[in-house]
C-alpha cells in the first residue's frame, strides 16, 4: 500500500506542478556528451497506443509530464500497434501510424490491450508480464531507472544526405560488461496533427501526436555492437543508413539510439538526437 501511495503521489505531483527543474543531458552541438561524470542513465518508455484508443491520450500526457520533470533523460516512443479496433484506419481516422517493426515488437512482447508500456524493457522473461506497466506506474519506474548505474555511455549524430538518413553512433563502457551488446536505431516524428479518440468519447480532429515510431534504421532487434568482455576505455562504434521518407517532416523528426542486452532485451542506455 505504501508503494501504491508513493506512485500515485508522484503521478499527481507531475500533473499538478506548473513547472519543474528540468534535468537535461549535456550536448556538444547535436552530439550528446559522453563524459562519464556528465552523462546519466536515461529512460525509454515504449508507449503502445492507437488513434482509436480513447484512454491512450492519458498515457501520452504521462510521458509529457515526465519530460517536463526530467528533460531529455525521458525518451518517449509511441508505437501504434495492437488490436485493429484501436489502430485500424477508416474515414474518421485516416492516418495509418502502424509499422511492421511496431507490430513485431508488440507481438513478441505480447500484449493485446492499450494503453500499456515498457520502461527500458525491465523485468522481461520468456513467460510472464512483469515487463508491462500502466502509465500510472511510469513515474515510479522511471525514477528507479534514472537512479540506477550507468553501464555504458552513448554518443550519436544523424543527418540527411543525398536522400539518406545517416547515423553514426559510439559507445563507451563505464564498467566491465560480460555479455554481448546489440544496438538499435530508429526514427520517430512528433507534432503530427491527425484525429484521435479522446477519453470522453469525442474525436479530436486536431490532435497532436507525439513520438510516433516511423521506422527502424537497424533491424528491429538491433545489430551486434560489442562482444564480451568490454571494459572501460573501449570504444564501440557503428554507422547506419536508411532512405529518408519524404513524408516525414525533418524538423519534427528525431533519431533514437539504444543499446541492450540481447539475452534479456534490457535497455542499458538510450539517447535521442535531432536530425540535421
Amino acid at each position: 500500500m505504501k508503494q501504491l501511495l508513493l506512485s500515485l503521489g508522484i503521478f499527481t505531483l507531475l500533473f499538478m506542478t506548473p513547472s519543474c527543474d528540468v534535468i537535461d543531458q549535456p550536448f556538444k552541438g547535436n552530439v550528446q556528451d559522453t563524459t562519464s561524470t556528465l552523462q546519466q542513465r536515461n529512460v525509454l518508455i515504449e508507449d503502445f497506443t492507437g488513434h482509436r484508443c480513447k484512454n491512450c491520450p492519458k498515457a501520452s500526457k504521462a510521458i509529457e509530464a515526465l519530460v517536463d520533470a526530467y528533460g531529455s533523460r525521458i525518451i518517449g516512443l509511441a508505437i501504434h500497434a495492437g488490436p485493429g479496433n484501436f489502430t485500424n484506419t477508416n474515414t474518421d481516422y485516416p492516418a495509418d501510424f502502424t509499422t511492421p517493426e511496431g507490430k513485431a515488437i508488440q507481438n513478441f512482447f505480447g500484449t493485446n490491450f492499450l494503453p500499456v508500456g515498457m520502461v527500458n524493457r525491465e523485468n522481461w522473461t520468456a513467460s510472464g508480464n512483469g515487463h508491462w506497466s500502466a502509465y500510472t506506474n511510469w513515474p515510479t519506474l522511471s525514477s528507479e531507472a534514472i537512479d540506477s548505474t550507468l553501464n555504458i555511455a552513448l554518443e550519436a549524430s544523424a543527418s540527411v544526405n543525398s536522400g539518406n538518413l545517416e547515423v553514426s553512433a559510439k559507445g563507451f563502457p563505464q564498467m566491465g560488461l560480460l555479455h554481448d551488446l546489440n544496438i538499435a536505431v530508429l526514427i520517430k516524428e512528433s507534432n503530427i496533427v491527425s484525429p484521435q479518440l479522446m477519453p470522453d468519447d469525442t474525436r479530436d480532429s486536431n490532435y497532436v501526436h507525439m513520438n510516433v515510431l516511423r521506422d527502424y534504421v537497424t533491424d528491429t532487434w538491433g545489430e551486434s555492437f560489442g562482444t564480451s568482455p568490454m571494459l572501460p576505455g573501449d570504444t564501440l562504434s557503428g554507422n547506419y543508413t536508411i532512405a529518408w521518407n519524404s513524408d516525414w517532416v525533418q524538423s519534427n523528426a528525431a533519431v533514437v539510439v539504444y543499446v541492450f542486452n540481447p539475452t534479456n532485451y534490457r535497455i542499458l542506455q538510450v539517447i535521442e538526437i535531432p536530425v540535421n
